[in-house]
């Protein structure tokens, strides 16, 4: 149990992919959860092991706290095609700083979502180092709110201004696109588009030092 909890919490592990070990702290494939939540919800958790999940912030923050962590993303889109994104190093900052993410070391299929390199910085990919906002609490770096539903963004994540990711958007089907509909579940380079929506999505972090 992560220090600074005083009670377990349920957590999906999966054991297969990558040599296993991983902690899931994000996982949706069916839209049965809307994660169009205020800020506290996303701070504190919801959804279950069971089901789609958004593990909260706080929990991930105090495992991440312990030991170097290393996070993938496994994506699927309505296509079946599956890619991943693997990141070195991730952890997150404390409440006070709004959980400032903070990743590095990209791999992987899926192209880097997260948008680390520095020629990133001017078009508001660069998500490295980013507070985490909700339809609540905005702090990114917009004018308007990014999380608060400006434009074709919606759902919490580590917006700039806004993004070039957000797992945490509306569950869309390929069906469900309207010049109204918003981006949905997205990671831009996986397909080059806002608009690819994803079926499936599943964040996840162990330690770096995992040995299968």
């Amino acid at each position: 149990m992560p220090v600074g909890l005083t009670s377990p919490i349920s957590v999906y592990c999966d054991q297969t992919t990558d040599g296993g070990g991983w902690t899931v702290i994000q996982r949706r494939f069916d839209g049965s959860i809307d994660f169009n939540r205020p800020y506290n919800s996303f701070r504190f958790g919801f959804g279950s092991s069971a089901g789609e999940q958004w593990l909260g912030l706080e929990n991930v923050y105090r495992l991440t706290d312990q030991d170097a962590y290393e996070m993938y993303v496994e994506l699927e889109d309505w296509n079946s095609v599956v890619k991943y994104a693997k990141y070195s190093s991730f952890s997150l900052g404390n409440s006070g700083s709004y959980y400032r993410l903070s990743v590095g070391g990209y791999s992987g299929t899926a192209g880097d979502g997260f948008y680390l390199s520095s020629d990133s910085s001017s078009h508001g990919g660069y998500l490295n180092g980013q507070a985490f906002s909700a339809r609540d609490v905005d702090r990114d770096a917009n004018s308007g709110s990014c999380a608060g539903g400006r434009g074709d963004y919606s759902g919490g994540w580590w917006y700039k201004s806004c993004a070039r990711s957000a797992l945490n958007g509306p569950y869309l089907r390929p069906s469900d696109r309207t010049g109204h509909s918003g981006y949905g579940i997205y990671w831009y380079p996986f397909g080059g588009s806002y608009h690819q929506y994803l079926k499936k999505s599943k964040m996840m972090v162990r330690p770096a030092n995992f040995q299968p």
